[in-house]
């Protein structure tokens, strides 16, 4: 249609000539018998790179017109009836997922103000082609690295030989939904074989069990880490392995992840143990993602492996018992021994919880407190004591921690300037014993000497 009313005519008729009509494919979908056929629309407004949004919409597309049947045979059929599998992998056994896709066509492109669209063509015999070249190519490669896997095996190297298994498992993953067999050197032929040499090398670590319990004593300053070792079959230390570790009581705060070492010794670091007495179990599974961390084996890959096999859960243990205190106390008046303990009990005092136990034995104490008390006559008693019949000793008392298995000085303090007076210097010692500055003096000195015990 054309207008011509002047200068307006002229403009309405330039507006109909320019404008670019959408074509049929945008508003009706084609139908093409030898043809998979994706379209896919991005809007403009919503991103910065619409057209490969568009892009990525019109391979969706076309992934979803090719039919994938899964095989009865199929180890993705078993896992199904079983109830284990999960609907969110069927993207990753479709072999027309759009990472997938190879050989399509871009047929056309159209684009408005607002919408940006893609129309791509997959010839079907040629995907049927290249699907089943790429399928070939993909089993001979897993082939040669299951073959590696028992060279590694052979040569001890568990780690090794289990994360080329769990790679070969990867790059046949695209497959699972098909019954897949394939020559091979070794007792390996279909991904069922595979997966079942995966769980079985997995089953066999274990746990050395120790003759002795390990201890921990609850809120100390630092931990030394609990230490278990590993072996494959009960023989050959598991080296260089990862694990999930998990305390099996809220109490005990550990570092979650550990790897065993050159020996197959595994510590678990412990950063905060409560008061429990009693023992404590920690969980530990292979750490399948963190062994295949730097492999070329996608997550998913490995999602879907644990959907089937069963990792092993290992058991370690120790016991949270009471730190227990032994307190030696000399305490003398005039180097006489006071039989009335005065310091003694204060000390006990300080120390009575549910983290902390006084032993009556030296040998079954993790600490010992030593506290050596003694009265003076002060320089100054003389001239008191003829001036107002008034005597003046003084209170010396040292206090020190140690270690009862080391015998390491851990914390020492002495306290003076604490007096007495009386009559006699037997009564002004025994005074000063008494004094509130005493007590005091010991409840601070004996703070920070809790203090290299105990954080709370």
């Amino acid at each position: 249609m054309i207008l011509s009313f002047g200068f307006f005519g002229i403009s309405i008729y330039a507006q109909l000539t320019t404008e670019v009509f959408a074509p049929s494919w945008v508003t009706k979908r084609p139908v093409n018998n030898s043809k998979f056929i994706g379209i896919g629309v991005a809007d403009k407004s919503n991103s910065n790179n619409y057209q490969g949004e568009a892009k990525k919409n019109a391979l969706f597309d076309l992934s979803s017109e090719i039919k994938v049947d899964i095989s009865t045979n199929s180890i993705l059929y078993t896992v199904q009836n079983n109830n284990q599998f999960n609907e969110n992998f069927n993207s990753l056994i479709k072999l027309s997922s759009s990472d997938n896709i190879e050989g399509y066509r871009l047929i056309d492109a159209y684009e408005n103000d607002k919408q940006y669209w893609l129309y791509y063509e997959l010839d079907k015999a040629e995907y049927e082609n290249l699907k089943l070249q790429k399928k070939l190519q993909t089993i001979a490669r897993a082939v040669n690295i299951i073959k590696l896997s028992f060279d590694d095996e052979k040569n001890g190297n568990f780690t090794g030989s289990l994360k080329k298994r769990i790679q070969a498992f990867g790059i046949l993953s695209p497959y699972l939904n098909e019954e897949l067999n394939f020559e091979s050197s070794n007792n390996v032929k279909n991904i069922f074989e595979l997966s079942n040499l995966i769980q079985k090398q997995i089953q066999s670590i274990s746990i050395v069990n120790s003759k002795t319990i390990a201890v921990v004593k609850p809120y100390q300053p630092n931990y030394k880490p609990l230490v278990y070792k590993f072996v494959i079959k009960g023989k050959n230390p598991l080296v260089d392995f990862p694990f999930k570790v998990k305390s099996d009581n809220e109490s005990v705060r550990i570092n979650e992840t550990a790897s065993t070492n050159q020996l197959g010794d595994l510590e678990i670091a412990l950063n905060k143990v409560k008061p429990l007495n009693q023992e404590i179990y920690f969980t530990l599974n292979p750490d399948i993602d963190k062994l295949m961390q730097n492999d070329s084996v996608s997550k998913s890959s490995i999602i879907l492996l644990k959907q089937f096999i069963e990792t092993s859960q290992l058991k370690a243990f120790a016991k949270v018992s009471p730190i227990t205190v032994f307190v030696s106390c000399n305490e003398k008046n005039n180097l006489k021994f006071n039989e009335q303990k005065i310091i003694e009990p204060i000390v006990k005092s300080k120390f009575m919880g549910e983290e902390v136990k006084i032993v009556e034995q030296k040998e079954l104490a993790d600490f010992i407190i030593e506290v050596d008390a003694n009265t003076q006559k002060d320089i100054s008693s003389d001239i008191l004591n003829s001036t107002y019949n008034v005597q003046l000793s003084f209170l010396k008392v040292k206090i020190a921690l140690r270690n009862t298995q080391t015998s390491e000085l851990i914390y020492s303090n002495e306290l003076s300037d604490i007096y007495g007076y009386g009559n006699s210097q037997e009564t002004a010692g025994f005074n000063s014993y008494q004094s509130d500055k005493l007590k005091i003096k010991l409840s601070e000195a004996l703070f920070f000497l809790k203090r290299k015990l105990i954080v709370y």
